[in-house]
């Protein structure tokens, strides 16, 4: 074999993997911090809403199981919200560690209080069949919602600032945005984990397709679970949460409906902003992804298996053909400058648009750059890892284990929401 043929194949192998590359730094260009989208403070700490007239009605639904920990944070920064005209509906799960009496005595010191906003909770003690835990607690939520707007958030997320709601509400309505999700700020990370998460929101932007966001097509799209603001007119047109009842990516899967049936969406990163510490340690976000990171592959083993060798192959194909070309070079005793250069060529496209990548990244959540970059090659094989050890404990329990409820494969393989469905909601009709 030739160090041409060689570097051939080196281009084949890389091409794919570049083209991803240069997607992603696009995706996270279009991926703004959310100060761009606040207003500026009116004078006096007020906030209008769009033509500086009143703020629209909010309610804000917690969906809480098991979070004694930082429920009372996430509840109290709430009620501690600026904001004219704000419920705030806290959906208690059938927690069992002392999460529902936290949120009764909040709730008895909130009714003491008349200028905080209002507060009800709901503790819900049972589980239709047919229902992910998860959405059937929005769902309880959003029943009771009486906002103009909603947004969904989970049981440990905090907001930095006590006008945030209020700044988001008004900057949605000035820019004419139905659905607005935020990334939350993670906090700090050791290295490896960066890279992990990276490479895991790497997969997220390119499957909602931010690349192409501020086009406003039907097609793409995707929500946050940490914060997932919206219209409630357009929630109510793809049905709520009844269609997504039994998909694990539900919060994805929002505001994938919410796009296709025609919302305006923007996806913040709310660095600084809005903080939920997700799972210390890498491997602690392995296990954390086994519920539902196999449901991204809607729970196929075809599915993981391409996606497995395409990350091998565009990863380590362009290194590996590279490093055969310059040993077959030195062996027979002459190096063809211009074959080899032609080989070692997608290699450093690659490292340049990681650095790049990496570098932009870097700025926005303050971290280091180098050392992610560096450990992107492994952070890509253990997110391979991370999901083939959700598919293979999925497979062999015959289904999930999720908030103390068993959910059989054959059920959440039904209960898949495919890319395509809003678009027949459209923007005028409802989801049957």
């Amino acid at each position: 074999m030739s160090v041409g043929l060689l570097a051939l194949y080196g281009w084949l192998a890389g091409l794919p993997g570049l083209a991803i590359g240069v997607l992603v730094l696009v995706s996270s260009r279009r991926v703004r911090a959310l100060g761009d989208l606040l207003p500026a403070r009116a004078p006096g700490g007020r906030t209008d809403g769009a033509g500086g007239g009143a703020l629209p009605s909010l309610s804000v639904v917690v969906t809480a199981r098991d979070e004694a920990a930082g429920i009372e944070a996430t509840v109290r920064g709430l009620l501690a919200q600026r904001y004219p005209s704000l419920e705030v509906i806290v959906v208690d799960d059938r927690s069992t560690d002392g999460t529902a009496e936290i949120l009764d005595r909040i709730a008895a010191e909130a009714g003491v209080r008349r200028a905080a906003p209002s507060l009800f909770v709901l503790h819900n003690d049972a589980l239709p069949q047919g229902w992910l835990g998860k959405c059937h607690a929005c769902h309880l939520g959003a029943g009771r919602a009486r906002g103009d707007w909603i947004l969904f958030t989970d049981g440990d997320v905090v907001l930095a600032q006590e006008d945030l709601l209020a700044r988001a509400v008004a900057g949605a309505e000035d820019r004419g945005l139905d659905h607005v999700a935020v990334l939350p700020d993670l906090g700090a990370m050791p290295a490896l984990q960066t890279g992990l998460v990276a490479a895991f929101g790497q997969m997220f932007l390119l499957g909602a397709r931010a690349f192409e966001m501020d086009r406003d097509l039907r097609r793409g799209g995707a929500g946050v679970g940490a914060f997932n603001l919206m219209r409630r007119a357009a929630y109510e047109r793809v049905g709520g949460h009844r269609l997504l009842r039994m998909d694990a990516a539900d919060d994805f899967k929002l505001g994938r409906l919410l796009k296709e049936s025609g919302a305006r969406q923007r996806i913040f990163l709310g660095v600084g902003l809005v903080r939920c510490p997700w799972h210390r340690g890498t491997f602690q976000v392995i296990r954390g992804l086994e519920k539902n990171l196999f449901s991204g592959f809607d729970y196929s083993l075809t599915q993981l298996v391409a996606f497995t060798l395409f990350v091998l192959l565009t990863t380590f194909g362009p290194a590996v053909a590279a490093g055969a070309a310059t040993l077959l070079a030195v062996r027979g005793g002459a190096i063809p400058a211009g074959p080899l250069a032609a080989a070692w060529a997608p290699v450093l496209l690659q490292a340049t648009l990681l650095i790049l990548g990496y570098a932009t990244e870097g700025r926005r959540h303050g971290y280091a750059p180098l050392m992610p970059a560096l450990l992107h090659p492994i952070s890509l094989l253990l997110l391979a890892g991370a999901a083939w050890n959700s598919a293979v404990r999925t497979l062999l329990q015959g289904g999930v284990r999720w908030r103390d409820t068993f959910y059989p494969l054959d059920v959440l393989r039904r209960g898949l929401v495919p890319p395509g469905a809003g678009r027949a909601l459209g923007t005028d009709g409802g989801a049957a």
